[in-house]
């Protein structure tokens, strides 16, 4: 239900930058990495089995993290996280709280969460449900509305998310955009209320460098690769880490 996405800056291929790696491997490398376009997941054709359900399980403490990390982005598109110490009982306060936030009357979403592209409230215009996209602090123009574990769990999950395109940036051997200006960064935290039958999973076609969403319960996802759907199963307590694409241009 709880889906942090990162606006990106402009990808390290536009950005002059000497550390570059200049090798076609290492080129073919950050393609594979970094190429996957939205609403679905677009997962690498290079797949020999796109039914396959193939779910890496990877421990932030695991010694040999990083090549884990960039093996199963640039062959999968996907992975899920264990040992990352955000605590459960956060996550589910969480969605506590975006249970309430669907529980308001239209009006008051609409009033409390103004549309404010990307951020806001989206109604069920297309029988798709509804979601809400908010910023890292979860801001609201209402003082009606206390929120407190969902600002929280979307920071814990954005410490998790740098730290996965750190890893993967040294993997692919470019130096990370966000290494000495984090301001370049902007993390959205995305609810959605799915229909009953929906299993699919979907950040909308805002642009990202990496999507994480928390596995409070067991459940099933559909993730659309180029030659037909994958389901995957995330452990509970999990964080199942999705690879976006990189945006060629600034994104204001």
């Amino acid at each position: 239900m709880d889906n942090t996405t990162a606006a990106p800056p402009p990808t390290p291929s536009a950005q002059p930058n000497s550390q570059l790696a200049s090798s076609a491997a290492a080129a073919d490398a950050l393609s594979r990495l970094l190429h996957r376009l939205p609403p679905t997941l677009s997962l690498p054709t290079r797949r020999s089995n796109p039914a396959a359900t193939s779910f890496p399980l990877i421990s932030l403490s695991d010694p040999n993290l990083q090549d884990l990390l960039f093996s199963a982005s640039s062959q999968l598109g996907y992975f899920q996280l264990t040992n990352h110490n955000i605590p459960s009982q956060l996550a589910t306060s969480a969605e506590l709280e975006s249970v309430s936030l669907f529980d308001l009357p239209k009006d008051k979403k609409e009033s409390h969460f103004p549309k404010n592209w990307p951020l806001g409230f989206e109604g069920d215009e297309y029988g798709n449900g509804e979601s809400f996209l908010l910023d890292a602090e979860c801001s609201t123009v209402s003082t009606e509305l206390v929120l407190a574990s969902l600002p929280q769990l979307t920071r814990a999950l954005e410490k998790v998310g740098l730290e996965v395109i750190e890893l993967l940036s040294k993997g692919a051997a470019f130096e990370n955009p966000l290494a000495e200006d984090p301001t370049r960064k902007c993390s959205l935290l995305w609810l959605h209320g799915a229909l009953d039958g929906n299993d699919g999973l979907s950040g909308g076609s805002y642009p990202y460098i990496v999507g994480l969403q928390y596995q409070i319960r067991c459940q099933k996802y559909s993730l659309l690769s180029d030659s037909g759907w994958v389901t995957v199963l995330p452990q509970v307590d999990s964080i199942m880490v999705t690879v976006g694409d990189i945006a060629q241009e600034n994104i204001c």
